[in-house]
């Protein structure tokens, strides 16, 4: 497990590593909640593209950037692909096949689809890029949250990169013992994906044996009272960025909501 560990959060000195953790948190919700609010390609379009300007200036390494957004990439590909096939509507007609109509209108909507998704996946990106767990935890325990909800939270964010590489680990073994996952239909790929499977399974039980025996030996839950190291505490700089932020999200939903505006 630990040769394969990936770690999102990566060391820096900008602004985004300054800010307040609780302000990243409240930042990556309401820039989800904008991408539900836009309902047009190019809003969606400039929102993405600022996400990605913030994850630029995190000055995460190119490997774990790339690593990130592979899965979202694929994911955002495949709701371009098949969000044509289940809707149907609109008009002109590109291709039909039988019952199949893929549409012009279904395109776009898929294409837009496709950027919403990638809109909310990437912008929790900017929060484990700039923020460690430590500060994660500490900052959810700030804004209410149990200690206990806090730290299965951060552990399971944390985790989510390893066990990417632990399957794939598991799978260039077992491709190098002859196994041929990617051939026959789909009946045979699923049983030869068991051997991907329960390797994977029993990898995280044995870690989650592994974290509890660390919290045992650290006396986690000895006492009610916690202290902490290092106590948070909100910065002019931390007001001024929460100020710009929920203007970013106000005035979209009043421009949509109030003045009727698409938007």
């Amino acid at each position: 497990m630990t040769g394969g560990f990936v770690d999102l959060f990566t060391p820096a000195d900008t602004f985004l590593h300054r800010l307040d953790p609780r302000v990243k948190i409240i930042a990556v919700l309401l820039l989800s909640v904008l991408a539900f609010i836009l309902s047009n390609l190019d809003s969606l379009l400039l929102l993405l593209g600022f996400i990605f300007l913030l994850l630029f200036l995190a000055r995460a390494t190119l490997s774990r950037t790339l690593f990130a957004l592979k899965f979202v990439v694929r994911f955002m590909v495949l709701i371009v692909v098949l969000w044509p096939l289940f809707d149907p509507s609109g008009t002109p007609v590109l291709a039909e096949l039988g019952p199949v109509k893929i549409t012009e209108p279904a395109i776009w909507r898929g294409v837009t689809s496709a950027v919403r998704v990638g809109c909310l996946a990437t912008v929790w990106y900017i929060l484990m890029f700039t923020t460690s767990q430590r500060d994660l935890v500490r900052a959810l325990v700030k804004l209410g949250l149990r200690f206990d909800y806090g730290l299965t939270l951060a552990i399971s964010l944390r985790f989510l990169p390893t066990f990417g590489v632990l399957i794939e680990s598991i799978k260039d073994a077992q491709r190098a013992r002859g196994l041929e996952l990617s051939k026959g239909g789909l009946v045979r790929r699923s049983k030869n994906y068991v051997a991907v499977l329960v390797p994977t399974i029993v990898s995280a039980l044995r870690t989650a044996d592994t974290l509890s025996l660390a919290l045992q030996s650290r006396a986690y839950g000895a006492r009610a009272d916690r202290t902490y190291l290092r106590e948070l505490s909100m910065r002019p700089a931390d007001y001024v960025a929460l100020t710009v932020l929920v203007a970013l999200l106000v005035l979209p939903a009043v421009a949509k909501f109030l003045l009727h505006v698409q938007i």
